[in-house]
């Protein structure tokens, strides 16, 4: 049986991955909150993973969120998909040059990855949602 999204959350070294000091809560708690039914407390939670990932620029700490949150985007609304994208878009801009730095070149590979699951969202019935994914894999 698969653990459960808390449980592998926890599995993380969080505390050696950086995230912007704005953010006031923890990424593990925000990632939970982000996965939930209720659509007002993930919209919520993407509000404050956009703080913690990308205030000053993307954040170290999205290398190891960006795992859950491809498998968030998998069971979420369309709403709450089309902040993940807006969060992956931005993850884009990190420096793909060779003075990047080792965590922005695995950002990158593994946003690149995802090509195929980026390409089925692009068919997607809601326009927003297509629409990000589109920009998405031309971004990657």
């Amino acid at each position: 049986m698969a653990d459960s999204l808390w449980m592998r959350l926890r599995e993380v070294p969080w505390e050696q991955f950086k995230c912007s000091p704005a953010s006031k809560k923890t990424v593990p708690k925000i990632l939970e909150n982000l996965a939930s039914r209720k659509e007002a407390r993930a919209m919520k939670a993407s509000h404050e993973l956009w703080v913690a990932l990308c205030s000053g620029g993307v954040q170290p700490a999205a290398v190891p969120c960006l795992p859950f949150l491809i498998e968030i985007l998998g069971i979420s609304e369309a709403a709450v998909q089309g902040e993940i994208l807006d969060l992956f878009l931005k993850f884009t801009q990190v420096s793909n040059d060779t003075d990047a730095h080792e965590w922005q070149k695995q950002l990158r590979m593994m946003l690149h990855l995802e090509h195929r699951f980026f390409t089925k969202l692009s068919h997607a019935r809601d326009a927003v949602v297509a629409d990000k994914a589109r920009q998405l894999l031309t971004s990657i």
